[in-house]
Order: structure tokens, then C-alpha cells, then sequence
């Protein structure tokens, strides 16, 4: 949680990545430790110091040069050798369902991440092409990695582009980096490093990238549009049925404004907003600002969109992709 976008929403979600995403690395700050001495003579010792003076004003521009390098923050490729194998041990087990493995490169791994795993495992056949991009984390040595791969779907010959967002631990004393994978969609702090970054122009890039590859496939392979729309309609469902089990009484509450809403048709007044965001999930974009109309595309998580106006009844009008639609209101940054 987490980073196809549907791949995106699927790891992100589910897998922790933000899995996205949701994945975090970060740079050493080496600390440079001055020794002083003293002379037997007074020369001596004002001589020392003079020479002092002037390794503390050159250790200090060092030092400021160095937080300079650090502050930029770039996007850097396939830079560390080390996360590049802990990835792609992550990715092998993610297309093998080998949850064990996955245990020992995790910091936790919950019952419920198991058993969505396993079973998601079935649809991965393979992947390849595996770059991996990193950033600065929130803490030294820790890092975000953003994960780039072409998956090979079982039953579908067009390779599917991805992108997932990994969070890295620092090392420990051993010298070993698991990935963040408890507490990630809880983690306020890291959300908010990890939307951050994907302002900076090189991430946006990246995802931009990913996206234009992403619909290319499913334009040219509609077995794979298939697998996709499949896939995003049962992690809806999943996700519906999990929010069941977890309460009767929210599940009861989720129904009654489901039906609000489906009921709902007149909009009430209109805020004017011409603002460009983001979705912060995959939403059905509407004909009408009603659940009950045509649906007339699909926006994927973290992509931007142009609010055009909002109302009471809790929908947005909206430009995506050369359309106008609707989406629910609370589905926007």
C-alpha cells in the first residue's frame, strides 16, 4: 500500500504497498566527529586553533553542501543493489502466493495478507521488466520505492504494465531491511510523505508513463480489459464483504446511504469549484450524479481530475478524460 492502475489500487490496498501503497527508503547522514588537541606553547595552541577555526568553516560548508544534496530528494533508478534483490523477492512471492517467504521480508504479515495472497496468486503467471525507482523515506536509511513491471496474467497474452509503492524500514543491527507492511493505510505521516512525493515532477512522470502503457494494453487485448474490469469488480466486493464482517451496524449504515444515494435526484445547490485533483480510490465516473446511471468511464486511483462543481446530495461534476461526468464527492482529494 502500496503504485496498471488497477495493480496500483490491488497492492496498494491490499498488499500494504502507500502496499500503494502504498514503500519507503531513505539516505545516510553521515555525522563527521572533530577531534581537538592543545600545544605546550601558547603559539602552538593559537596556531591549533587557527587551523581549528578553519576545519570547523570547512566542515560546515561540507556539511551544508551535503543537506543541499540531501533536501532535493531525487528520483534515482535501480541505484541500490541491495532493495533491488528485497524487491524482487517481494514480486516472487506475490506471483508465487509464497507467503512464507514473504513473512521474512515483512515486518508483519497478518492472517488476512495471507490468505488475499494465496489466492491472488492463481491470476499471476509471471513478471518482468522490474525497475525500481527510490526516494528519500521519513527517516534515515529508510526509502520509497516505486516499483515498475509488465505482469503476465494467466489466460491473457498482452503483458499488463504496473506500478506499485513500496515503504523500506532502515537496516537493522544485522544489516537487514524488511518492508513496511503493518499499519501502513494507519500510518497518517507516511500517506502524507508518500502523496507528497508523488507531486515531484519525475514520479508524476513515472505514473504518467505506467497509465499511457496500461490503457494501451487493454486497448489492444480486450481479454485483459476483461481480467481488469473482473478484477476491480471483485476487490469491490471483497472489500464490501470484509466491511461486513468487521460490523454489522457499519455494514447497515454503508446500506442505508448506498440507497440515499441511489435515491438521490435532485442535487441541491451547486458550489462552483474548477479545481484539478485526485481519486482517492477507482470510481465509476456517471452520466448523473445518481449510482442509478449509466456508468461512462472508470477513474483509477491517483489519477487527476478537473472538479467542476460540487453538490449537497454528495456528488461532484467533473472533467476526466475529455468527459464530463459525476463521482461521489467523498472519492476526491
Amino acid at each position: 500500500m502500496k503504485l496498471n492502475k488497477e495493480e496500483i489500487v490491488k497492492f496498494l490496498q491490499k498488499y500494504k504497498q502507500y502496499i500503494a501503497a502504498l514503500v519507503v527508503l531513505l539516505v545516510v547522514i553521515i555525522l563527521l566527529v572533530r577531534g581537538c588537541g592543545s600545544g605546550d606553547t601558547q603559539e602552538s595552541i593559537s596556531e591549533e586553533a587557527t587551523q581549528e577555526t578553519e576545519a570547523e568553516g570547512e566542515e560546515d560548508a561540507t556539511t551544508d553542501e551535503a543537506e543541499e544534496v540531501e533536501e532535493e530528494n531525487v528520483l534515482t533508478v535501480n541505484e541500490h543493489a541491495s532493495i533491488i534483490t528485497l524487491v524482487k523477492t517481494y514480486m516472487d512471492c506475490i506471483v508465487d502466493g509464497d507467503v512464507d517467504t514473504l513473512a521474512l521480508i515483512v515486518d508483519e504479515l497478518s492472517d488476512e495478507d495471507r490468505e488475499e495472497i494465496e489466492k491472488n496468486d492463481r491470476a499471476y503467471e509471471s513478471y518482468s521488466n522490474l525497475v525500481c525507482y527510490t526516494m528519500n523515506g521519513l527517516e534515515e536509511d529508510a526509502y520509497i520505492a516505486f516499483i515498475c513491471y509488465d505482469m503476465k496474467i494467466d489466460g491473457v497474452e498482452t503483458l499488463a504494465p504496473g506500478i506499485i509503492c513500496l515503504s523500506l524500514l532502515p537496516q537493522d543491527e544485522y544489516g537487514d531491511r524488511l518492508i513496511q507492511y503493518s499499519n501502513v493505510d494507519d500510518d497518517a505521516d507516511l500517506q502524507a510523505y508518500v502523496e507528497e512525493l508523488e507531486q515531484d515532477e519525475d514520479v508524476q512522470a513515472l505514473y504518467a508513463d505506467v497509465q499511457a502503457r496500461y490503457e494501451e494494453a487493454l486497448e489492444s487485448d480486450s481479454t485483459l480489459a476483461q481480467f481488469m474490469q473482473s478484477a476491480l469488480e471483485l476487490a469491490s466486493d471483497d472489500s464490501e464483504e470484509a466491511s461486513e464482517e468487521e460490523s454489522a451496524e457499519t455494514a447497515d449504515a454503508s446500506e442505508e446511504n448506498e440507497e440515499a444515494d441511489d435515491e438521490a435526484v435532485d442535487t441541491g445547490e451547486a458550489t462552483a469549484e474548477n479545481r484539478t485533483t485526485r481519486v482517492t480510490d477507482s470510481v465509476n465516473v456517471r452520466s448523473e450524479a445518481s449510482s442509478d446511471s449509466d456508468r461512462v468511464a472508470l477513474a483509477y486511483q491517483g489519477e487527476s481530475v478537473t472538479v467542476i462543481e460540487s453538490y449537497e446530495n454528495g456528488w461532484s461534476k467533473i472533467e476526466y478524460n475529455g468527459q464530463t461526468g459525476y463521482v461521489m464527492s467523498e472519492y476526491l482529494e
